[in-house]
């Protein structure tokens, strides 16, 4: 009976590697795999059993292990165990014992969305590589000619700009502010099964693009049916919905007025809303083990932010503690032109990992700034036109140059904001993130100043770099 049933799921069972939807692609580059005493090695090569390479035996043997078996059978048992663990939502079997490593290829405004997601992220980086290839162009858009004309225009605009940019050495940094809204990013993106039948089950809401819902529909939902047979079954058997819809209505309240708000530079600002300053109670939290910073985490800090997109996007990949990426109102960014041009452009000096900046000389830097200011402005103009066209916000903004301003909240605990200041407040941060970094760090340091001494005489692992020291 147990070689029938592993010879019906193997026969479901399709380890594709790409998938496909629209604009976005998706491969599989990886999955949990089991390797016990008895794996065949021949010259140098590894074979491993298909039952240790498949997915649902994974939840199996994860799901066992609680009750004192570890076993690699396949039967109709365990078909129903993985139903009775869905339906009665005991999901730590399927986080632990089916793992995804994700590569995606996705238009930016696609791929934000997956920075909120639970798993781990490492994206390709503006800051290091040319930024190269076709913008995105939804169906949608293709279908109607002048909309299109736009997009292409639009397109060629901005790679004209940030050829003129890299031309004049500018920091890869900035030159890729002249790269629009609708350039292609990829990411490898390593998250558990349980998280990726959670994500299909939430209801779609308006707050994700278009094109995440159709991933979401198109890809996810795939890759389960494909890799885990057994849980999509009960995955359809047993449907649950996370509500979300609830939030378009019943959460839009004002926020106050914090406790002071804080320009940086003309970057943008900050406001700490709130936070526990209890010393006291990390004092007594890092006697424990085996890590003693764990005790940090029982302060928490409430923060507002108002900062240019690049800036959220190297800010959120701090994913200890709570995000949330407001919605964008782009016709007030437009009307309140809420856009970052730098006082000052930056040469890029040096090889990979071992750059170093100059200021551009005062004639090379108003050439450049007037180059984004103008750039900015024709941007606008074709906003506008694709607003006048009936197309949304979300698909006008796609025109648009990559330094538009954004509003998010963020709540790090003590030991999170240790490890953004080890990172941020380093000489080798970019200089806008890290001009926040050093004001957000005086701010801790005078909220925290027992904490702040442990932070540079044992935690630290970066150069702290403020006005103050």
């Amino acid at each position: 009976m147990a070689e029938q049933n592993l010879e019906k799921l193997i026969g479901r069972f399709h380890p594709r590697r790409t998938y496909k939807s629209g604009e976005v692609t998706v491969e599989v580059d990886g999955v949990f795999v089991r390797v016990d005493e008895e794996t065949r090695i021949e010259n140098g090569r590894v074979f491993v059993p298909i039952e240790d390479f498949l997915q649902d035996s994974a939840i199996i043997r994860s799901a066992r292990v609680s009750t004192g078996r570890d076993t690699l059978a396949i039967n109709e048992k365990a078909a129903g165990l993985i139903g009775s663990l869905y339906k009665d939502s005991h999901v730590t079997p399927f986080e632990g014992g089916a793992m995804f490593r994700l590569r995606v290829e996705a238009p930016i405004n696609i791929a934000q969305p997956f920075f909120q997601l639970p798993g781990s992220h490492n994206e390709f980086s503006g800051r290091y590589s040319v930024i190269d290839g076709e913008f995105s162009m939804p169906e949608h858009i293709q279908k109607n000619p002048e909309a299109s004309e736009i997009f292409l225009e639009a397109g060629e605009d901005s790679k004209e700009v940030y050829k003129k940019f890299l031309d004049a050495s500018m920091a890869k940094e900035q030159a890729r502010f002249a790269v629009l809204f609708s350039f292609f990013t990829k990411f490898y993106w390593t998250v558990s099964l349980r998280h990726l039948l959670e994500i299909c089950a939430l209801e779609e809401n308006k707050f994700a693009p278009r094109g995440f819902w159709d991933t979401r529909d198109r890809i996810f939902k795939k890759i389960l049916e494909d890799w885990t047979p057994w849980a999509y079954d009960k995955f359809l058997e047993f449907p649950k919905v996370y509500k979300t819809r609830w939030a378009e209505e019943e959460a839009d309240e004002e926020a106050d007025d914090g406790i002071f708000t804080e320009l940086v530079e003309n970057i943008g600002s900050f406001r700490l809303d709130n936070c526990l300053a209890d010393e006291k109670l990390m004092r007594r939290g890092v006697k424990t083990g085996p890590s003693p910073k764990r005790g940090f985490g029982h302060s928490i800090l409430n923060f507002s932010l108002h900062y240019p997109i690049f800036v959220h996007r190297q800010w959120v990949r701090h994913r200890y503690g709570a995000w949330s990426e407001l919605p964008v109102d782009f016709d007030g960014v437009v009307n309140g032109f809420d856009f970052y041009v730098p006082k000052y452009f930056r040469e890029q000096i040096g090889k990979t990992m071992s750059y170093h900046y100059e200021d551009m000389e005062r004639g090379k830097n108003t050439e450049m700034k007037t180059a984004l200011l103008d750039l900015i402005s024709r941007s606008i103009g074709r906003y506008w036109r694709m607003r006048q066209l009936g197309f949304s916000m979300a698909d006008s903004a796609a025109c648009l140059p990559y330094v538009f301003r954004i509003e998010a909240l963020w709540s790090p605990n003590v030991e999170g904001l240790m490890n953004f200041f080890s990172l941020r407040c380093d000489s080798h941060a970019q200089w806008e993130i890290r001009q926040f970094a050093k004001r957000i760090y005086l701010l801790f340091a005078r909220l925290y100043p027992w904490a702040n001494e442990i932070f540079l005489k044992h935690i630290n692992y970066g150069t702290i770099e403020t006005d103050e020291t």
